[in-house]
């Protein structure tokens, strides 16, 4: 009998873990899109929602940030640049390391250089998951190649997921 319970036991834990690693995948492709959404909408407030709070520090603190956000994009634009659609395309990538949630999330961004041309790139997002506040938080996957800006944010960070290089593709519009 208490081979049985423990059984029971063992394999209720390992549905549970399972089913937890399952909605803390969905939760993380849901929030992604909130913040491709966002991005596409230029709603700097939701993007930073799901921003690393230590990126935003490195930007002198989320009011600086969004400044220099609406000035960088209002630029842009003044100058025929203008992010088109922003989505994302799949989890690559999922672990938990250094008593951590990870995950890596492609996504593809669509910039319109000019009426004639877009730049395409297909990136990935690196998350960190906050279990306090039920949210995912992501930055730039490239930026874990940036050894300067990855030690301001993350020093002891290391991961095993694979993040591949940015593609960039110029397409007609």
């Amino acid at each position: 009998m208490r081979s049985i319970l423990l059984l029971l036991f063992l394999v209720l834990g390992f549905t549970t873990s399972a089913q937890t690693e399952d909605e803390l995948k969905a939760l993380a492709i849901s929030q992604a899109k909130i913040a491709c959404e966002a991005t596409e909408n230029s709603d700097y407030e939701t993007l930073f929602d799901y921003t690393m709070p230590e990126v935003l520090e490195l930007m002198g603190g989320r009011q600086n940030a969004l400044t220099m956000m609406r000035d960088t994009m209002k630029n842009m634009e003044s100058n025929g640049v203008s992010i088109t659609s922003s989505e994302v395309i799949e989890m690559t990538g999922f672990a938990f390391e250094q008593d951590q949630y990870r995950c890596v999330i492609k996504n593809k961004v669509v910039v319109r250089m000019s009426p004639e041309q877009s730049t395409q790139s297909i990136s990935h997002m690196f998350g960190i998951y906050n279990p306090e506040l039920n949210r995912w938080y992501f930055i730039e996957g490239a930026q874990l190649n940036n050894e300067a800006v990855i030690g301001m944010i993350l020093p002891d960070l290391k991961t095993a997921l694979n993040i591949p290089p940015d593609e960039r593709t110029m397409i007609d519009n």
